[in-house]
């Protein structure tokens, strides 16, 4: 009996050692992918339209299509920078989602979610618009971001992430909504109404958390002003939500979103 279940460990262990070891391998990949991305990349602004002449793709569509090539990196919680590789002979004009999530590359031990925004752990952000790359070309776009998930580690620019549609990080319309606008707000503010809203974070503990800083000196974490703008920000998703949720025909007569 303690032979069998001596084998079934080692056997339990070789397999948990070869997963450890493969999703090792896909984190590595996945830096080093950014990394030749980053080489050359051209640093661009998102369009307002589409090159003349260009092909307009979608961003997740085109990488499904093998069109483009793209990588993330997750500098901080505030943001970072979405790279895009041209894998056609052609002028490509990549249309860009309001918001997006970056996650971490499995195999890591890192948790958390970003949401990115025109301005992604698990995260996103709010973009819009084109990212216009030339034929076999890469260009760069920098994004704004907030975290989703309040008391994961911070991001940062050693990890591997990558980009995926904002509702496999979220679902809920008040956090994408506060992710499209990140380019309309403030930053810190919006962070506060991200971690309440997505992660469910009372507000009375998140305008009452301090920062022990470097000198000694202890401060709240959210300035008094940017608490009440991160309140406006809640209640302003929340209308939108419950706008967004009533069925077309009733809102005829509603008055314009916020934003």
């Amino acid at each position: 009996m303690s032979r069998i279940l001596t084998a079934t460990l080692s056997l339990l262990l070789v397999l948990a050692f070869g997963s450890v070891s493969m999703a090792d391998n896909a984190a590595q990949e996945a830096k080093l992918k950014v990394k030749n991305l980053a080489k050359g990349a051209k640093t661009v602004k998102i369009a307002d339209k589409a090159l003349e002449g260009a092909e307009e793709v979608d961003l997740f569509q085109a990488i499904a299509d093998d069109q483009i090539e793209v990588g993330v990196i997750q500098g901080a919680m505030k943001g970072g920078k979405v790279f895009v590789k041209n894998k056609t002979d052609k002028p490509l004009s990549v249309r860009m989602p309001k918001a997006f999530g970056t996650r971490p590359v499995m195999g890591q031990n890192f948790g958390g979610g970003q949401l990115m925004g025109g301005g992604g752990m698990n995260g996103m952000g709010g973009m819009g618009g084109f990212q216009n790359v030339p034929p076999e070309a890469v260009t760069a776009v920098k994004y704004q971001s907030v975290c989703l998930e309040y008391g994961k580690p911070e991001p940062n620019a050693n990890m591997a992430y990558e980009i995926c549609p904002i509702n496999e990080v979220t679902n809920k319309a008040e956090v994408i909504f506060v992710v499209e606008n990140l380019g309309n707000v403030d930053l810190r503010s919006a962070q506060f109404a991200a971690w309440h809203l997505n992660s469910g974070t009372p507000i009375e503990k998140l305008a009452s958390e301090t920062v022990l800083h470097a000198n000694g000196v202890t401060t709240t974490n959210f300035s008094k002003q940017e608490v009440h703008q991160g309140l406006q920000l809640i209640q302003m998703a929340k209308a939108a939500a419950a706008k967004a949720a009533v069925p077309a025909e009733n809102t005829s007569e509603a008055t314009s979103s916020a934003y």
